[in-house]
């Protein structure tokens, strides 16, 4: 059973890579381990380097730090196109307080805000690899045109950045005809902990859905999401989320 989510929100800050301290960077990874085996904690922290910027969430009665996202940018041209995209490579939040949405609330608040403030006209977007339901959901929930989607076919902007994301972050990893990525690392992939969750919602309609996009995610192959940070993207549930401000 899932434990209850703490009803005391929790404080979550935008911080640069510079502020991320070595106590600070143990614990992300302490975190991060929890759910993941096999990740190197050296690389972890050369990772860490590239940030554009990382979401941390705090119990504010202890101080401790209990979640966090890193997200990194990339801008490109796509055909005469101006396109970027905020690439987040790890969310993670202790079991404790799952039931809340605020950490990838305020990660995605944080890139449509800066999305809706760039006057340049390139087209933002938000990505990210999901090995699990639990990462994929936000796509349908947020927005009304994303990847993967059975019902949906890319555009040529949104399959090129796609790829051009997925060579970029994963290499020879990625696979562009199934947009997945397969690490094929020795002793790589997810916790005895995070398969026995994923395997106990497998009779989810939803979960179905998703393995049947990624019907490899037990071996810890992950699929490459993607989204316009544009307005008119948003579903109804993202248009609470996010809404618009009007001028005072």
């Amino acid at each position: 059973m899932t434990p209850r989510a703490s009803h005391h929100p929790l404080r979550t800050s935008i911080v640069e890579p510079a502020a991320l301290t070595p106590e600070r960077r143990a614990v992300m990874f302490a975190l991060l381990s929890v759910w993941f085996e096999g990740y190197g904690e050296e690389y972890f922290n050369e990772e860490l380097g590239d940030l554009d910027h990382c979401v941390l969430q705090e119990d504010p009665k202890t101080g401790e730090l209990v979640g966090f996202a890193t997200v990194y940018r990339q801008e490109t041209d796509i055909d005469g196109t101006p396109v970027g995209a905020f690439h987040t490579a790890h969310c993670i939040l202790e079991r404790r307080f799952w039931g809340s949405n605020g950490l990838v609330r305020a990660m995605v608040a944080e890139m449509v805000g800066r999305a809706r403030a760039d006057r340049s006209g390139r087209l933002w977007y938000w990505s990210y690899s999901a090995v699990g339901y639990r990462s994929y959901r936000y796509m349908p929930m947020l927005f009304v045109r994303h990847a993967p989607n059975a019902e949906q076919t890319l555009d040529a902007v949104d399959r090129a950045l796609r790829d051009h994301i997925g060579r970029e972050c994963f290499a020879h990893y990625y696979d562009a005809d199934t947009g997945t990525v397969d690490w094929k690392w020795q002793g790589y992939g997810l916790t005895e902990e995070a398969r026995a969750i994923s395997e106990a919602k497998l009779d989810s309609p939803a979960v179905a859905q998703f393995r049947l996009l990624n019907p490899r995610w037990a071996e810890s192959v992950e699929i490459l999401c993607l989204a316009r940070l544009t307005d008119d993207n948003l579903t109804a549930f993202g248009r609470r989320w996010f809404p618009i401000a009007r001028p005072a």
